[in-house]
């Protein structure tokens, strides 16, 4: 199949819709359905955990799931994205998570629930990950726009099912009607990217060639000696690691430091509520800037003074949370980085997919490490202490992935598939 611009789909570039809505609805719902087996769950944690016999140990693991299963998506959907298409993979990914939200609230067996929970958040991170090499191969000529779009549906993706989980619930289905709802989204995710599969297929048909897969296979022994995968999935990785521990523990901490509950979720929604500018403002800089390094640099600095402030002057929350709350901004810059240091989706597929795996088998260490040292020492200046610190591999990964000149593809030779 002969593609005649730049952004796969046979338009002149500078136009950022003729010819791509139906690309552009797909990334919108696909950014969009990439968070609600997680937030649209919490809310009903307690209830379930009661209606199911759940015990605390499989409650803990479920609670873990997220991270696990999107780390290990990381590392299984490039595969996929290499030896299919970048569109089987999204449309597999939004099928994955379909079932497996759609199916879990029907049974009330404890390990099947964790199974089919399991099942969803793998789709879901699989998402995650082709979701930048789309976007390179459809609009490398825009990616800018397009990318700050995906990134802030991530981020709306998580509010939004949060909001709706208990209304979702009064429908008169309880919980297993509000989680189970929500594979309609995936469902509806899906139609965009089939209906481009069944496209692409036909005109490779058409043109007498091979559908476009096989592409370079990148071997985890030479992502592990690559300064520019390296470098991206330091950053994303600590990033992972001190936003999850925040998420779980900010406001405990808070809290343990004599401030009032409401001080504490005042102070808790200033740190997520920021997701929500960084998201469009990291992604603009990301592919806009030709050495981002010194905006990456501040996403690794700031933070690391907020957890200091918290241990060092505790009075002034909302200050520390706001600087922490700028961590938020890693995320969407590294996805931006995932396209600027490839050359192609399938370059970008594999940073994407070391990056966001390395990184979330990381968000999954964050918590457990505040949930170990806090108890072994009696407070939370340790546990804030190394957070911080964690700021130092940060800034080093920021250095290695921002350097401008240098891309995935060309600093090794591709491994035997």
């Amino acid at each position: 199949m002969t593609l005649d611009a730049p952004d796969g789909t046979g338009q002149a570039p500078g136009s950022l819709w003729r010819g791509r809505i139906l690309l552009i609805v797909g990334i919108v719902l696909l950014g969009v359905s990439l968070r609600y087996a997680v937030t649209g769950l919490s809310p009903f944690l307690p209830q379930i955990q009661a209606d199911l016999g759940m015990g605390d140990a499989p409650l803990t693991l479920l609670t873990m799931l997220p991270t696990l299963f999107f780390g290990l998506a990381g590392f299984c959907a490039p595969v996929l994205m290499r030896r299919t298409s970048l569109e089987l993979t999204a449309v597999t990914a939004m099928g994955l998570a379909a079932a497996g939200t759609a199916l879990r609230p029907l049974f009330d067996s404890v390990p099947l629930f964790l199974v089919l929970s399991a099942v969803a958040l793998f789709g879901m991170g699989m998402g995650n990950v082709v979701g930048a090499p789309l976007v390179k191969k459809y609009f490398s000529d825009r990616p800018a726009p397009v990318l700050t779009a995906f990134a802030l549906l991530m981020q709306a993706g998580a509010t939004i099912p949060a909001m709706l989980a208990l209304p979702l619930a009064d429908l008169g289905g309880g919980w297993r009607f509000s989680i189970g709802s929500w594979a309609l989204l995936s469902i509806v995710a899906a139609i965009p990217w089939v209906i481009q599969l069944l496209k692409v297929s036909r005109e490779d048909h058409a043109d007498d060639a091979p559908a476009q897969s096989g592409g370079r296979a990148y071997g985890l022994g030479q992502l592990l000696r690559n300064p520019i995968s390296v470098g991206t999935a330091l950053f994303y990785a600590m990033a992972s690691l001190n936003t999850y521990a925040m998420l779980s523990w900010m406001p405990t901490i808070l809290q343990d430091n004599g401030h009032s509950s409401e001080t504490a979720a005042a102070a808790y929604a200033i740190f997520t509520f920021l997701t929500l500018p960084m998201a469009v403002v990291s992604p603009i800089i990301g592919s806009k800037m030709r050495n981002p390094f010194p905006y990456a640099a501040a996403l690794a600095v700031l933070p690391a003074l907020g957890f200091l402030g918290v241990v060092l002057a505790p009075g002034l929350p909302f200050l520390w949370a706001t600087l922490i709350g700028l961590i938020g901004g890693a995320f969407p810059l590294a996805i931006a980085m995932f396209n600027q240091r490839t050359r192609t989706e399938h370059g970008s597929g594999a940073l994407s997919g070391f990056a966001m795996g390395v990184g979330y088998l990381f968000g999954t260490v964050g918590p457990l490490l505040g949930g170990w040292l806090n108890p072994a020492t009696g407070s939370w200046t340790l546990p804030l202490l190394v957070y911080a610190l964690m700021g130092v591999p940060m800034l080093l990964g920021a250095w290695m992935m921002s350097k401008p000149g240098r891309y995935l593809e060309d600093r090794f030779e591709p491994a035997a598939v």
